[in-house]
């Protein structure tokens, strides 16, 4: 089976570049990388370009002009020119452990949406990460020095988080269903298309994993926690306000019961990454 990384990312070059090296080093190769970005300037391309004769697999970096906000465009987007039967989605201020692909992939079963979470790096860890931290694996334990002295003195949360347990004792510690985070989910192809994929009305910033999950949900797919496998640390950035907008939307999408969305992968516009 194969399995494509979809990383969402704007203006962070710097943390993409911490997600690449990740990426570089993991126990389970992924098929490809497309790098779904909202509008990223020259830096961005920079990074892309620096790693795409790096890394072991192709790397699409699908771009459109910044306009607002607009990730699911761009993801939809993304997921077209994808080629994988299982999608991998992360944030692209977020970097994952070694076996992150791995855990993802050997849990994939056609059927199911696989939901991670993060751990939360703090203010005072996070601008000191390094691409050489990362490529030396200095994050592939929770008992690494620096991790564990910001988690002790509150800096970094959910450290518990980043403990990779066995998959039968990670499963019975969690066996009910959790939410889709889109910071850390992976799905199959065919379950992103039956709902016509992100919904491209969606263009002011939050929740829009919601509706995506809620139309998942609706279309009958199963959901399955992956705590304590599949771990990603999130870069400490100051947090967006939603808007009325957005609590507007969410609203609305709780109280629906439709599937697919009218404009996603079908019944938008020709994708033009200039408009």
């Amino acid at each position: 089976m194969k399995v494509s990384v979809v990383i969402c990312t704007y203006e962070a070059p710097r943390e993409l570049d911490l997600v690449l090296a990740a990426l570089s080093r993991q126990t389970h190769a992924p098929d490809e990388i497309l790098i779904a970005d909202d509008g990223s300037k020259s830096p961005t391309r920079d990074v892309i370009d620096g790693w795409r004769v790096k890394l072991a697999c192709p790397v699409q970096h699908v771009w459109q002009a910044d306009i607002g906000y607009r990730k699911a465009r761009i993801v939809n987007e993304a997921v077209r020119r994808a080629k994988g039967e299982h999608l991998l989605m992360i944030d692209g201020d977020t970097f994952p452990q070694r076996a992150w692909v791995e855990d993802h992939a050997t849990c994939a079963d056609g059927r199911t949406v696989l939901c991670g979470r993060r751990v939360k790096l703090g203010p005072r860890l996070s601008p000191t990460i390094t691409r050489e931290d990362v490529l030396a694996g200095r994050f592939d334990s929770v008992l690494s020095r620096r991790l564990l002295a910001s988690g002790l003195r509150g800096d970094t949360q959910r450290l518990s988080l980043g403990i990779r347990l066995p998959m039968p004792l990670a499963r019975t510690l969690h066996p009910r269903p959790r939410k889709l985070m889109g910071v850390n989910f992976s799905l199959p192809r065919e379950a992103f298309f039956a709902v016509n994929g992100y919904d491209e009305a969606w263009t002011v910033y939050g929740h829009e994993d919601r509706d995506l999950e809620l139309r998942l949900q609706r279309a009958g797919w199963e959901f399955r926690a992956l705590l304590n496998r599949a771990v990603v640390f999130h870069v400490w950035h100051a947090e967006r306000e939603k808007s009325p907008k957005t609590r507007e939307l969410l609203r609305a999408a709780e109280s629906s019961d439709r599937v697919r969305c009218e404009a996603g992968l079908v019944g938008g516009a020709p994708f033009d990454p200039a408009v």
